[in-house]
């Protein structure tokens, strides 16, 4: 796979949108259930007169899209590729709050119209003009992962040069709330909200990292069947396990999932480790927000040892593996290498 990394951008509940290099963060401890994402000044990115009739998730995903690719110096993709676990809650939540207010009379039109999980693609392609290849996904915890595999895939196939691919999601109070009362909501963990998007091109010039494989799948039947599948991953491309420098692991306080990132963990005790759910919080595709991090280690070749939970001295940051697992039992394994 030789998929380039152009440029990256995050909006996230830490100060990492604009940011050069490594965002300065914080790891954040649960002392509340939610954090809001850290929003920039819109007007800078999005036409004033669109700002008002946009959602939070419609604002961030447009700003950091277009962040994106203002950073790489692109003005227009060849195709847009999101994954989004929850789509416009909001715009959902208010449709159906009018529903139910104006005895299903007389209804604005526009939540409807941006409550579909891919007004966000859309509403990036129509700003940008961009008439290429437009797909959304939405499929939980690996909604950002499916849709970096499609970029992948797209590039590879020669039917994109220029790929621009992100991950967004909203919190939702009343979404947020009804995982309370059900009882979903882990109290270990806080929950929060981001946008990441990155510009991958079959082009090597300007990039300095690359997206060299990515892996998705599900169940484990124990520990050494997972073993095998991160030997076999890491053989496909060339590597062992004392070759990966940074372990971005998503980690929380779960103890029902933990036991499998120990796995990870244990097997990659070489590498310097990284719990990104403690720094951007619980939302289903933050795993964008890892790969910004990874993509921003490799450029930087740094890592503050204030956002780490273990580290190695003495290793460049040359490869990074993102591993991801949910409740779901489902496992996806991220690759970026320096170029």
């Amino acid at each position: 796979m030789a998929v380039y990394i152009l440029s990256s951008e995050a909006i996230s509940c830490q100060d990492t949108f604009g940011s050069e290099g490594m965002p300065d963060c914080s790891v954040q401890q649960p002392t509340e259930s939610v954090l809001r994402a850290q929003t920039p000044d819109y007007k800078q990115y999005i036409d004033a007169r669109l700002i008002r009739r946009m959602s939070s998730l419609l604002r961030m995903g447009v700003a950091t899209a277009s962040a994106c690719l203002k950073r790489a110096g692109v003005e227009k993709p060849d195709s847009i590729v999101v994954g989004t676990g929850l789509g416009c809650m909001d715009d959902t939540v208010r449709f159906l709050d009018l529903l139910i207010e104006n005895d299903e009379q007389m209804l604005n039109p526009t939540p409807f119209i941006q409550s579909t999980h891919n007004t966000i693609a859309g509403q990036i392609a129509l700003m940008l003009g961009c008439r290429g290849h437009n797909l959304t996904f939405s499929q939980k915890n690996l909604s950002f992962a499916s849709s970096l595999l499609e970029s992948a895939m797209l590039i590879e196939d020669g039917e994109a040069g220029l790929v621009l691919t992100g991950a967004v999601d909203e919190l939702n109070d009343t979404a947020f709330t009804l995982m309370q009362e059900a009882d979903c909501a882990d109290n270990e963990i806080f929950y929060s909200e981001g946008a990441s998007f990155f510009l991958l091109s079959k082009d090597p010039n300007g990039a300095l990292a690359k997206l060299d494989d990515i892996e998705v799948f599900s169940k484990a039947g124990s520990r050494d069947e997972l073993i095998a599948r991160l030997d076999a991953f890491l053989k496909r491309n060339q590597l062992t396990k004392d070759n990966i420098d940074l372990l971005v692991s998503g980690r929380t306080g779960d103890a029902s999932v933990n036991s499998w990132y120990k796995v990870s963990e244990e097997y990659f005790a070489e590498a310097s480790l990284l719990y990104y759910k403690k720094l951007c919080g619980e939302y289903m595709s933050a795993a964008g927000f890892a790969m910004f991090m990874a993509h921003r280690a490799i450029i930087t070749g740094q890592v503050p040892a204030s956002v780490l939970a273990r580290k190695v001295e003495g290793r460049d940051i040359k490869n990074v593996l993102i591993f991801s697992y949910n409740k779901n039992a489902e496992f996806s394994l991220i690759l970026l290498r320096k170029v």
